[in-house]
């Protein structure tokens, strides 16, 4: 009987940073976005570029995406006997491309990409789990809406085919000035063998122009055990 202790989703996060900023960057050429968020079971580090396509403008039409991510993560399998620890890695590269709509009170973003993983576990590979070399196709929707007020709200969700895994994050924040924005969020992960909730805060701090700062924070509870805390930081900026 294998025992999921937690697998964090090996492509869904290096998008999540943009999601967030696109609305506040639409007149920007091109967007470089990196982070990392980590807890007691996980470390996702990614680092990204968004381009218009040429002639294009980010944000309200056809775009390219290129992001390089890196995920360490451990679970526990029992399937030679005792129960052990198993590390695994998984390093990965992304590209595709999108198109966006800018709306009277919002945004839509559709985009997809196609990705290559280097998957490795550590001391061995479960029968039922996933390692080596892998290929995945990733499709993505996106929903910003702007509600009364300073009150506003965005949708991320995504699947990968190679992993078998989804993403869903949503969010409610509050704008009190132009250059910042706080509020909540929930994210939700799945695949074969886990499950994980995250219920948490963010801050989203406009610091020039050109740069975007955002942390986050709160708690993460996987299926099948007490539940921890996760904290993030994520960079932008255009050019």
């Amino acid at each position: 009987m294998k025992i999921r202790q937690e697998l964090c989703s090996k492509i869904r996060k290096p998008l999540l940073a943009i999601g967030l900023l696109l609305p506040q960057l639409a007149s920007a050429e091109s967007v470089v976005f990196s982070g990392i968020e980590g807890s007691s079971l996980t470390t996702h580090s990614y680092l990204g570029l968004i381009m218009p396509m040429e002639g294009k403008q980010l944000g309200n039409d056809w775009y390219r995406k290129f992001v390089a991510s890196s995920t360490a993560y451990g679970y526990q399998n029992s399937e030679r006997g005792p129960t052990v620890n198993i590390d695994g890695r998984s390093n990965g590269i992304d590209a595709g491309m999108g198109r966006a709509w800018r709306l009277e009170s919002g945004s839509v973003d559709l985009s997809a990409t196609v990705g290559y993983r280097d998957v490795k576990l550590n001391p061995y590979a479960p029968a039922n789990d996933k390692a080596g070399n892998l290929f995945t196709f990733n499709p993505q929707l996106m929903l910003w809406r702007q509600l009364s007020g300073r009150f506003d709200t965005d949708l991320l969700a995504n699947y990968s085919t190679g992993t078998s895994s989804s993403f869903v994050r949503a969010r409610i924040g509050m704008r009190p000035t132009e250059r910042y924005r706080i509020g909540i969020e929930g994210k939700w992960l799945d695949g074969r063998n886990y499950g994980v909730k995250k219920q948490g805060l963010f801050v989203a701090l406009k610091v020039s122009e050109k740069l975007i700062l955002e942390l986050n924070g709160g708690r993460e509870e996987p299926d099948d055990r007490n539940s921890t805390t996760y904290v993030g930081i994520a960079l932008s900026t255009n050019f």
